[in-house]
């Protein structure tokens, strides 16, 4: 039995159907059940809870072999990833695979950066055996700009450096791979697509595949910053998607790792193709 965490997210909800489709019994811990029950039905067995409720994640592990543990990287995300790494190697559990991020380190620009690197740490000096998956940013991110691309515009603060972005499909196959094997036990695994893109390359890829014209407006960071405050969000996590933005902008982002080739013996999704599987998302619908 293999248990995944945030099973209705970005990685979980692609995950899930790509374990399944590999022979393996899936529980899912997850808030929202009926949302779970629509997407996955009796092909997996669904705990109600989260990671802030120990006597759920306490219900979930009963029997497992494996989890994938991966939350939104928010304010106390760090303490509760280490209570389920506790728990599950209190529990016996066999092998633990952790959703990290590309770059994480103890002098990272961003709060998350460098609380991964400490779960990464914890991790490893933990009794677990383990696998670290690394992704670079997500092609999905893409979907939060789907109303200003409809449009013709596409918005961001990352000047002219290339990013080798990564599709969360691919992330969730691989993640699969590791779960339903013992091959990468002990490896941290950098995660990327196949290929750096600017954020001008990703505006004429998606005039290309969407018949109408995008194009990249490159936004000062203030002007970002303030936004993002006007809209609401926490100053915190303002503070990590600007400095995000500055690592894209100096190219910190752009190196093109082998692992998703070398796990799944193909290449990974291009953003072209991405952009095909989810067109809906940037055109209006007749």
């Amino acid at each position: 039995m293999i248990l995944v965490t945030s099973a209705n997210g970005t990685i979980g909800s692609q995950l899930v159907p790509s374990i399944l489709s590999r022979g393996s019994s899936v529980r899912v811990l997850v808030r929202d059940t009926d949302r779970a029950q629509a997407a996955f039905g009796s092909r997996a067995d669904i705990v109600r809870g989260d990671l802030t409720d120990p006597s759920s994640v306490s219900v979930a592990l009963k029997g497992v072999d494996a989890v994938f543990l991966n939350s939104p990287s928010l304010e106390g995300f760090v303490d509760l990833q280490k209570s389920v790494i506790d728990a599950a190697a209190s529990e016996g559990v066999s092998q633990l695979v952790r959703l990290s991020v590309a770059g994480a380190a103890p002098d990272s620009s961003t709060s998350y950066g460098r609380g991964h690197f400490a779960l990464d740490e914890y991790l490893l000096a933990s009794p677990l055996s383990h696998t670290i998956l690394a992704p670079n940013a997500f092609m999905q991110n893409l979907s939060g700009s789907a109303e200003t691309i409809k449009t013709g515009a596409l918005y961001a603060s990352a000047g002219d450096g290339a990013v080798s972005m990564i599709d969360a499909r691919d992330i969730a196959d691989v993640a699969a791979t590791v779960l339903t094997s013992e091959r990468h036990l002990g490896e941290a695994l950098v995660l990327t697509g196949g290929a750096a893109v600017t954020y001008t390359d990703i505006a004429a890829t998606l005039t290309t595949e969407l018949g109408h014209e995008v194009r990249y407006v490159d936004v000062p960071p203030e002007v970002t910053r303030d936004n993002m405050l006007g809209f609401g969000l926490p100053a915190g996590q303002v503070d990590d998607i600007i400095a995000l933005f500055a690592i894209f902008r100096a190219g910190q982002a752009s190196a093109v790792s082998p692992t998703v080739q070398q796990v799944l013996g193909r290449a990974p999704r291009s953003l072209a193709t991405f952009i095909q599987d989810h067109r809906s998302l940037f055109t209006h619908q007749a």
